[in-house]
């Protein structure tokens, strides 16, 4: 290791132990320094100055981390947070004009409590007991039902859905509209395309036989006052099945999720995911998914 490397972690050591961190805190930064040099110096040579480094430079460190060593994220992490220390130190002294390392973002951490997916077995008991539901309301809910488990949308853009966003077929696949360009909807997405599969199409057209004229709304779904539907009623239609099916914790949302995985189960094209779930970015989708991927 470089000479002037090793005297900049002295003088980093010296301003840790002024700032009266604790000496294991002490410890660990200067150790995650060292892994940061050795990296630079064989990603960028021996002769490149860890102070010449940008933001960019540090995105391909935390690159490294995440695809060349497995790191699990709050690893990452505390190894960027050791790298912004040194930086605003290296700033603090007048070493450097920036703190290139600020720029660079965490790792986003998955949720410790990630949303269920339904198993299959789970989601044949859930579709039975809701064709053992109330008779009027039978072919408005499985239609509900499956649409949610079929195309993955939220439960605000399904009791916003209007009988123009759905584009039935004759047979094969069908189109559903859904996003922003929904005149009553949004919140600010950009509006997408999600294919209709056979269960999901032949659900909406038993649904489309008995569903009751109105003249006060288009809204796809309604309820029994022949007004829009409301995300209440939807959570408390699920909460009724899924209670008779036996399944616990079951909400729009874990059918949502169980759509995702199964997507990703079918296609490994988290890149579809994505786009179908309506993420701005792919980051969102692997964050959603990253603990039972």
């Amino acid at each position: 290791m470089a000479e002037n490397v090793e005297e900049l972690l002295i003088r980093f050591e010296e301003h840790l132990a002024r700032s009266a961190l604790a000496p294991t805190t002490i410890v660990n930064y200067l150790a995650d320094l060292r892994i940061f040099a050795r990296w630079h110096a064989d990603a960028k040579g021996a002769a490149s100055s860890l102070l010449k480094l940008t933001s960019d430079d540090i995105r391909e460190y935390r690159r490294h981390m995440q695809t060349n060593e497995g790191w699990t994220p709050a690893t990452i992490n505390r190894r960027l947070q050791a790298v912004r220390k040194f930086y605003s130190f290296a700033m603090e002294t007048g070493l450097t004009e920036s703190n290139s390392a600020s720029e660079v973002r965490l790792i986003p951490r998955p949720d410790p409590n990630p949303p269920r997916a339904l198993a299959s077995e789970e989601v044949a008991g859930l579709l039975q007991a809701v064709q053992g539901g109330r008779p009027s309301l039978v072919k408005r809910d499985y239609a509900i039902v499956q649409l949610l488990l079929q195309t993955g949308i939220k439960l605000g853009e399904l009791t916003e859905l209007r009988l123009s966003d759905v584009q039935l077929p004759g047979s094969g696949e069908g189109l559903l509209l859904v996003g922003g360009g929904n005149p009553r909807g949004g919140d600010g997405s950009k509006r997408r395309q999600i294919p209709l599969n056979s269960l999901a199409c032949a659900a909406l057209q038993d649904y489309l036989q008995v569903r009751p004229p109105s003249t006060s709304t288009e809204n796809l779904f309604l309820s029994q006052d022949g007004n829009c539907i409301s995300k209440r009623t939807v959570q408390r239609l699920i909460h009724v099945y899924t209670q008779a099916a036996g399944l616990e914790d079951v909400s729009a949302h874990v059918l949502r999720h169980t759509f995702a995985m199964s997507t990703l189960a079918d296609t490994g094209d988290i890149s579809l995911v994505s786009r179908l779930l309506g993420h701005r970015c792919m980051e969102t989708t692997a964050k959603y998914l990253i603990s039972n991927i």
